[in-house]
């Protein structure tokens, strides 16, 4: 990475999450001239705990900022899988899951990497909330963008990295509808002050169609419903707390104490579980990262570290072919596309392997995989099964 100061060219940002961050990161150590416009009024917090390693860890340990997330990370725990009625199936230990990586893996929460990169901008780049982008008009120098505040500009790059619902793919591309695709599931998280299950363990509960994960960030719990839905519709434009109530309330174990502190919180993520496919990332001087562009959905397990790998070799690539826009933005998505459709195909395989089982011979076996999951020749075969495979 060059660490020579010259002026690349003015880009514009569109979001301010994990790829966002790293792209304005990126972009301004290589010289450019970067804003960020976030929709939210404030830096977004919540989510969950991520797996974060491969492409993403290597791009981390190249900008910097490796220390600041091994410093945040969470200790790996014992996940204790339960059935509907809270019998313990299996415990999956903590060295096991290690192993399945295979490679070096920080278990941290989501939100820590966001604030990690934040501090490494160190206010250096200007970031606007509570703004997005109206409109997008471009020529072959450049794009005119209103933004949302009605103030207009002219930028040499415009990077979409406002996530799986991004207003630039729809300006810049067309529908979203042309470009989602939904797995069926829905997925309600909520962040809780306290859980009132066992807090020295992560706990998976799961049946045919249904999950519900407990774990810790820090001080705080993150509890994931994830469950398959026949009337996608119908759940999505009903209340929250009833969609997960009617879902899961038959549920024995700590299922009723769940739902109760769940329905205190006074905010949660909740909707689809999507992947994102497109022909082409770019379209002229517009470029989109991270789940804008190749969303992989929950199941993978990938998107941050996927988001923080393709934002930093965008700008790599960009290094090299200085002042050739539209060249580096191809050379950038022929080597990039081919290890996000494999973490795609990956979350394919896990959805159905390893977190929502369409029968219950498929849960039973899961549950002998990871019973016999202690020797190299089993966690091998366990990361087939599972599809855990870091993308090269």
């Amino acid at each position: 990475m060059s660490t020579q100061r010259r002026e690349a060219g003015r880009a514009l940002v569109v979001g301010a999450g994990v790829a966002g961050l790293t792209a304005a990161l990126r972009l301004h150590r290589g010289g450019w001239q970067v804003q960020v416009v976030e929709k939210a009024s404030g830096n977004r917090n919540g989510g969950t705990w991520i797996s974060f390693r491969g492409v993403g860890y290597q791009a981390a340990e190249r900008l910097g900022i490796l220390p600041q997330l091994t410093e945040g990370q969470l200790p790996w725990e014992d996940i204790h899988m339960l059935d509907t009625d809270g019998r313990l199936r299996v415990v999956w230990r903590a060295a096991t899951q290690l192993a399945l990586n295979n490679e070096p893996t920080l278990h941290i929460p989501r939100d820590k990497i966001a604030d990690i990169l934040l501090d490494a901008l160190d206010g250096e780049v200007k970031i606007e909330y509570g703004t997005t982008v109206s409109s997008i008009t471009q020529d072959e120098s450049g794009a005119e963008v209103v933004l949302s505040n009605g103030d207009s500009d002219r930028f040499d790059l415009v990077i979409g990295a406002d996530g799986v619902n991004s207003v630039v793919r729809e300006l810049a591309f067309g529908p979203e509808t042309e470009f989602r695709t939904d797995f069926g599931d829905l997925m309600a998280i909520y962040n809780l002050e306290r859980s009132p299950v066992d807090t020295g363990v992560e706990h998976l509960l799961s049946g045919v169609g249904r999950m519900i994960a407990v774990s810790r960030l820090g001080d705080t719990f993150s509890v994931i419903f994830l469950w398959t839905s026949t009337d996608l519709a119908g759940d999505l434009s009903t209340d929250l707390s009833k969609a997960v109530r009617r879902r899961f309330e038959d549920l024995g174990w700590a299922v009723p104490a769940l739902l109760k502190e769940a329905e205190a919180v006074p905010s949660a993520y909740y909707g689809p579980v999507s992947q994102i496919k497109m022909d082409t990332w770019s379209q002229g001087r517009v470029v989109l990262v991270g789940d804008a562009a190749w969303c992989t959905g929950f199941y993978a397990g990938y998107g941050a570290s996927l988001a923080v790998g393709g934002a930093d070799l965008l700008g790599d690539v960009l290094e090299r072919h200085p002042g050739d826009i539209p060249t580096a933005l191809r050379e950038w998505e022929a080597e990039y596309r081919p290890i996000a459709l494999k973490v795609q195909a990956q979350a394919r395989r896990g959805r159905e392997s390893f977190f929502l089982p369409p029968t219950e011979f498929a849960i039973k076996l899961r549950t002998i995989f990871l019973r016999v999951a202690g020797n190299s020749v089993t966690t091998r075969l366990l990361r087939l099964f599972m599809g855990v495979r870091s993308p090269k």
